[in-house]
């Protein structure tokens, strides 16, 4: 599955994304708000192979340079039983940060999760001080139903409070 925005081509993971991502992945800009230690490339090799046949993972590649950027994955909800639920994680390397290119990608994604894959609700959790990322999901339209304090803690001792995001695919659709 591949989608095309003005500025973006979203798409499976490919074996030579490895090295890329891996750069991106283990980026201290994208640890600082993610609970995940580094990985090495045999591990991101693994994870790309599982991820290319998923259909639920996009990997961001701008379309001018070729450049990868970062990805968006839909998980299966384990918070959430019965309805078809996803939850919606993403990031971003640090020179494309601030630029919209995750509004985009994300504008791109959301039709494919509530259309192709028939999801009633996404949601979205975010460590309380990182502030650009909920201030996307609100611009997007989800919404903020609480926060979960002092949830989750880093591999490096750090513990945040997680704010957990929602959009139902009716709300989608009025939008």
């Amino acid at each position: 599955m591949e989608i095309l925005t003005q500025r973006l081509t979203l798409r499976a993971p490919r074996p030579e994304d490895a090295s890329p991502m891996l750069s991106i992945r283990n980026s201290e800009y994208v640890l600082r708000y993610n609970p995940m230690k580094p990985w090495d490339l045999p591990r991101m090799e693994k994870q790309i192979e599982e991820e290319a046949q998923s259909g639920r993972v996009f990997y961001m590649e701008e379309r001018a340079t070729g450049q990868l950027l970062g990805g968006v994955w839909l998980e299966e909800d384990e918070l959430r039983f019965g309805p078809t639920a996803f939850t919606l994680s993403y990031y971003l390397c640090e020179p494309a940060a601030g630029r919209g290119y995750m509004t985009e990608a994300l504008t791109a994604v959301l039709p494919y999760a509530f259309g192709t894959l028939g999801a009633q609700v996404l949601s979205a959790r975010v460590f309380s001080p990182n502030l650009g990322s909920a201030k996307l999901l609100k611009k997007l339209g989800f919404t903020h139903e609480g926060t979960l304090r002092y949830a989750v803690t880093t591999p490096e001792g750090v513990t945040y409070d997680d704010m957990l995001f929602s959009l139902l695919r009716v709300e989608a659709r009025m939008r």
